[in-house]
């Protein structure tokens, strides 16, 4: 990570704060998981955060552990759910393809995660819980929540435009925050019990998908040429 001016450590250090506040709910709110659901998707979204994708024009990576995270936002407890978006983040971040993260660049990865993640769980309780909707509108949440902070800190630190930074990212991600969605949606759908096995059903897909984003990104890669990455990029998905 570039060093971080003023602003940008005002604004790590806000994320972190709420990032923490969030963390702080799973032992106050743990009581009587699911343990077989809990275990066998806690174990399948660490597997799939090492599944990633090095982002173009971007100095970070995108994991496939986003539907995992959805589907324990929809099917399992707060507590739950954060915890296993956590170690799922905290997995893709501590073993990067450069080995070079920085406790604070996996703070904020860590804690924009967590802000996604909590976000996406309100969206769906206060409009249609339980239910395919409220999950597309929490994954809609999850995106505007995962992508704008990224986008602020990558303009304070590169002296950018927010706006277009923004729009950069969105770019690249948006397909697979649908995709993640729909795969999670069409999981919730498969059976009206979820059982542990579900999340183990979806991981070969998620390969496949991380082996297409691959050739994906490779090929704009080759054919836009070299050009100044940015100095951060983080959140869920992304390390």
């Amino acid at each position: 990570m570039t060093l971080l001016s003023t602003k940008s450590k005002i604004l790590v250090g806000f994320v972190v704060v709420f990032g923490i506040g969030i963390l702080l709910q799973v032992p106050l709110t743990w009581e009587h998981p699911a343990y077989a659901r809990f275990t066998g998707t806690f174990l399948v979204a660490l597997f799939a955060a090492r599944l990633k994708v090095s982002l173009p024009r971007i100095t970070g990576s995108m994991s496939v552990n986003l539907p995992f995270i959805l589907l324990a936002l929809s099917e399992l407890s707060l507590a739950e759910a954060l915890l296993i978006t956590a170690a799922s983040t905290f997995v893709q971040c501590h073993w990067s393809e450069s080995g070079q993260q920085t406790s604070i660049k996996t703070m904020f990865n860590l804690s924009v995660t967590l802000m996604a993640a909590y976000a996406a769980w309100l969206t769906m309780q206060v409009t249609a819980p339980n239910s395919g909707l409220g999950l597309a509108l929490g994954a809609l949440a999850y995106l505007l929540v995962n992508t704008v902070p990224v986008a602020a800190i990558i303009a304070l630190t590169e002296s950018g435009h927010l706006v277009r930074t923004w729009k950069q990212i969105l770019q690249l991600t948006f397909p697979y925050f649908v995709l993640a969605a729909g795969v999670a949606g069409l999981a919730k759908l498969a059976t009206h019990a979820f059982d542990w096995y579900i999340p183990l059903l979806i991981l070969p897909l998620m390969f496949l998908v991380q082996r297409s984003f691959r050739l994906y990104f490779q090929t704009l890669r080759d054919t836009a040429g070299s050009q100044p990455p940015y100095a951060m990029a983080a959140g869920a998905g992304r390390s």
